[in-house]
C-alpha cells in the first residue's frame, strides 16, 4: 500500500470539493469557554479588550466578595446579579461587529485594517488568538454587548429622538444557543439600541445568569488585576465598583494601582534596554544588567542570544522580597508580554535540591517584560497560565532564567542573613540580654564572644524561626551559657602557645573559667525549678498515677536531694540493682522491678525507686497526694528493707558493703494510717534515721527552696566575679 501511495504523482492532484472539514460550534466550548472558569480571569480578558481599544478608563461593576449563584441538592440557582465592564475605547459600529468581534480565532495583529498597534496611543495589542471574547461564557449564560464607535454622525438616540453621536451596535449572546452540535453560523439576538447613536464612543459588556462562582473582594480583585497588567501609563486606569454596597459606603470604589512588592536592600538586579522586541545580535551591548547602585552585575545579562542570530531582550527586575510570600500573586517572577502577564515562575523550572532552595522559593520575586514571546513563535499557552517551555526558544529562555535565579540567590545570601539577624535581635532583645549577662569593660571579651556565637547561630535560622520568641530565647540562652567556655578555650590555647604566661593572664583565665562554671550551674538550676513547677501541677491532677510519680523520681532524684543520681547514671548502682533483683526473687519467689517502668505492664502498684548519694542507698517510695500509707503498704516496704539487709550481709557482697555503707528509706506521703506492729516498726525506723517521711507540700517546698537558693547563689557569685 505504501508503494501505491508513493507512485501517486502529486502533480496530478489538485481538485477540491469532494472532502471538506466541518468545525462544530462545540469546539468553542473546548478551546474557549473551558479555559476561563474564574471571575477574575474573565474580567481580565474584558479589561484587556478595553486596553486594545485605546480606552483611557475601564470600569468594572460587580458584587464583590459574593457568590453569583447558589447550589442546593445539585441544582444551581442564579442570584440575580450582573457584572458590567465598560470602557472608553473606540468601540465598534454595526458594520464591523461580524468581522472584528464575532469572528472566533481571528488574528488581529495580521489584519491590515487593525494592525499590531492601536491607532490612538500606539499600544502594543495584547490580544492575539481571538478567543478572549468567549471568556464570559466560562462563568455566565447571557452576554450583552453595547458598543459605539466610528466617526460622529447624525442619527437617533435610544428614545428615537434625532441626535448626533456615535453609531451603536447592540446584541445579546447566549451560551446555550452557541454550544449546539451544529456547524451553522450563530446569529445573536439584536438589541433595541442597535443602529442608534450615543454621545460618547466606548463599549459596555454585561454578564448575567451565572454559574456558581465567587467574585473576589474588591481589594483582592484590585491586586489580581494589578498583577495581571504591568502597563503603568498616564492614559490608562481601571476602576472597580462594588455594586453590593450602597453609594458612599467605605470600600465601594477603588482604582487599581501598580502591583508593588517590597524588596530586600542590595538584592535587586535591574535589566534595562531600549526595547523588549527581538533584535539583531549586534545590538546586544545596548542591554545591561545593573545593581541598585547602577553598576554592571558580573555574570548577568538582560537577555540571551539564540541560534537564529537574534538577541532576545528581557527587561525588568529580579530581587529578594523583604518578607516571605503572603499569597500566590506575589510569589516568584512575573513574566509579561505586551503589558499583560504571560507566566509566573518561581525558579524557571529548576530542579529541587540546589543550594539555598528554601529561600529562593520563599523570597525570589521579579517583573520581566519580553514582547517577543508571542511574535512569530507564540510561546504563551492559550489560557495564559504559563509559557511553552518545551519549544526551542522557550528552552533558551528557561536556561537564561535559571542562571538569573542562581545569581540572585548567591547575591542575596549576605542581605538575607543580615535581615534574619535583625529580626532575631529584635525578637529576643538579644543585645540587651547579653549586655545584662556580661556588663562592663572587664567582661567585654565574653560579651563579644556571646554576640559572635548568637550571630553565628541566629543568621542561619529560617526567617520564621527568627521571629519565634521561644526559639530565639533558647538560642540566646545557649549562646550566653557557651560563650565563657569558648572564651576560656581560646585563652588556654593562646596561653599554651606562649613560652611564658604572665600571672595576670592566668588570673584572667581562671576568672573566665569561674564564670563559665557558674553559668552552667545556674542554667541547670533554672531548668530544675521549671521541672518542680511541672511536678506541682501533676500533684494536683487527679488523673496522675503513682507510677508516673515514681518514674519522675527515678529520672530526677535530685527533686529530693540535689546530690542524688539516677540509677541509670551510676554503673555501680546499676550492678547492685540487678543483683538485688535476683536476690529478692530467690528469697521471696516474687519479681521486683527497679528499672524504668514499663507502661504496658499492668501492676497493682509500682515498685520503689533506687538512688544513691555519696555513701548509701536511697529507697524512695511515693504515694499519691492526699493518700495515706496503710498497713499492707508498710509491709511491702518492710519486706524491701529486710531483704536489702540480708542482701548486704550475704557472703560475697563485701564490695557492695564497702561502696554503700548505709541505706535509707525516703517516704513521700501526705498521711500515715498505721496500727499495731506496723506503726511501731515505722516509728522505730524513723527514730533510728533509717526512714525520712515528708508530705507533698514539704517535699515540693524543700526541692524548690534548695534549687532556688542554688540559682540565686550562682547569680550572686557571678555578679561578684563581674564586680571584681
Amino acid at each position: 500500500m505504501k508503494d501505491d501511495y508513493e507512485s501517486v504523482d502529486a502533480a496530478t492532484t489538485g481538485s477540491r470539493g469532494k472532502y471538506h472539514m466541518t468545525i462544530s460550534r462545540m469546539t468553542v466550548d473546548k478551546f474557549g469557554v473551558k479555559l476561563f472558569d474564574k471571575v477574575s480571569a474573565v474580567i481580565a480578558e474584558l479589561v484587556a479588550n478595553g486596553y486594545d481599544a485605546d480606552a483611557d478608563e475601564v470600569t468594572v461593576e460587580a458584587p464583590m466578595g459574593v457568590n453569583l449563584a447558589t447550589l442546593s441538592r445539585g441544582v444551581v440557582s442564579d442570584s440575580g446579579y450582573s457584572i458590567t465592564v465598560s470602557d472608553t475605547g473606540h468601540g465598534m459600529v454595526p458594520d464591523v461587529v461580524n468581522d472584528f468581534f464575532l469572528k472566533v480565532g481571528g488574528e488581529r495583529r495580521k489584519d491590515p485594517a487593525r494592525g499590531d498597534q492601536t491607532r490612538k496611543y500606539g499600544r502594543k495589542v495584547m490580544g492575539r488568538k481571538g478567543l478572549g471574547k468567549l471568556a464570559p461564557f466560562g462563568i455566565c449564560e447571557t452576554l450583552e454587548v453595547v458598543s459605539s464607535g466610528g466617526d460622529e454622525v447624525d442619527g437617533v438616540d435610544a428614545k428615537g429622538i434625532p441626535a448626533r453621536g456615535f453609531k451603536t451596535s447592540h446584541f445579546i449572546m447566549r451560551r446555550s444557543e452557541i454550544l449546539t452540535d451544529d456547524d451553522s453560523n450563530y446569529m445573536p439576538e439584536v438589541g433595541p439600541l442597535d443602529e442608534t447613536v450615543r454621545p460618547e464612543p466606548g463599549t459596555v459588556v454585561t454578564m448575567r445568569d451565572f454559574g456558581k462562582r465567587l467574585v473576589p473582594d474588591i481589594k483582592s480583585l484590585s491586586r489580581q488585576l494589578g498583577q495581571r497588567f504591568g502597563v503603568p501609563s498616564a492614559n490608562w486606569r481601571i476602576n472597580l465598583v462594588n455594586t453590593d454596597l450602597l453609594p458612599n459606603m467605605p470600600d465601594r470604589e477603588m482604582v487599581v494601582g501598580d502591583f508593588s512588592v517590597a524588596t530586600m536592600p542590595n538584592t535587586k538586579i535591574d535589566l534595562v534596554g531600549p526595547t523588549t522586541e527581538a533584535v539583531d545580535a549586534s545590538r546586544q551591548g545596548e542591554f545591561r544588567a545593573k545593581d541598585e547602585a547602577g553598576n554592571d552585575v558580573p555574570g548577568a545579562a538582560a537577555g540571551f542570544l539564540s541560534g537564529d542570530g537574534k538577541f532576545y531582550p528581557v527587561c525588568g527586575w529580579v530581587a529578594y522580597a523583604k518578607d516571605s510570600y503572603r499569597d500566590d500573586l506575589m510569589a516568584g517572577i512575573r513574566i509579561y508580554c505586551r503589558g499583560r502577564i504571560a507566566a509566573q515562575t518561581a525558579v524557571f523550572n529548576r530542579g529541587s535540591g540546589f543550594a539555598g532552595e528554601h529561600s529562593v522559593r520563599s523570597y525570589l520575586v521579579g517583573e520581566l517584560h519580553a514582547d517577543w514571546i508571542d511574535d512569530d513563535e507564540d510561546l504563551i499557552q492559550t489560557d495564559r497560565r504559563d509559557i511553552l517551555w518545551s519549544e526551542e526558544l522557550g528552552r533558551e529562555f528557561e536556561l537564561w532564567g535559571q542562571g538569573i535565579v542562581a545569581l540572585v540567590g548567591e547575591r542575596s545570601r549576605g542581605p538575607e542573613r543580615k535581615k534574619v539577624w535583625e529580626d532575631f535581635c529584635r525578637t529576643g532583645d538579644v543585645l540587651n540580654r547579653i549586655e545584662r549577662s556580661y556588663p562592663g569593660e572587664r567582661w567585654k571579651p565574653i560579651r563579644e564572644k556571646t554576640i559572635q556565637l548568637a550571630r553565628l547561630l541566629g543568621e542561619r535560622l529560617r526567617p520564621a524561626e527568627a521571629r519565634e520568641k521561644a526559639y530565639v530565647d533558647s538560642v540566646v540562652l545557649y549562646s550566653i551559657t557557651l560563650a565563657p567556655y569558648v572564651t576560656l578555650d581560646d585563652a588556654l590555647t593562646k596561653a599554651a602557645g606562649e613560652e611564658k604566661t604572665a600571672m595576670a593572664a592566668m588570673t584572667g583565665i581562671l576568672r573566665t573559667a569561674r564564670v563559665a562554671e557558674l553559668s552552667s550551674y545556674g542554667m541547670i538550676a533554672e531548668k530544675r525549678v521549671n521541672v518542680i513547677e511541672r511536678v506541682t501541677e501533676m500533684k494536683d491532677d487527679r488523673g496522675t498515677r503513682e507510677r508516673e510519680l515514681q518514674e519522675l523520681i527515678e529520672e530526677a532524684p535530685w527533686l529530693i536531694n540535689p546530690l542524688w543520681s539516677p540509677i541509670t547514671k551510676n554503673q555501680q548502682l546499676s550492678t547492685l540493682r540487678k543483683e538485688f533483683e535476683k536476690h529478692f526473687a530467690e528469697q521471696t519467689g516474687e519479681s521486683i522491678d527497679l528499672t524504668p517502668f514499663d507502661e504496658s505492664a499492668e501492676k497493682a502498684r509500682p515498685d520503689f525507686v533506687l538512688s544513691a548519694d555519696s555513701s548509701g542507698i536511697q529507697i524512695i517510695e511515693i504515694k499519691r497526694p492526699k493518700q495515706e500509707l496503710k498497713n499492707d503498704e508498710w509491709d511491702r516496704i518492710q519486706l524491701y528493707i529486710d531483704q536489702m539487709e540480708k542482701f548486704f550481709q550475704k557472703d560475697g557482697n563485701e564490695e557492695f558493703r564497702k561502696m554503700f555503707t548505709t541505706y535509707t528509706v525516703t517516704l513521700v506521703s501526705d498521711g500515715i494510717d498505721l496500727s499495731g506492729s506496723q506503726r511501731k516498726a515505722f516509728l522505730a525506723f524513723r527514730e533510728e534515721g533509717k526512714l525520712i517521711h515528708m508530705t507533698w507540700p514539704a517535699f515540693l517546698l524543700g526541692a524548690r527552696r534548695m534549687h532556688e537558693e542554688f540559682l540565686n547563689e550562682a547569680e550572686n557569685q557571678r555578679k561578684l566575679e563581674v564586680a571584681q
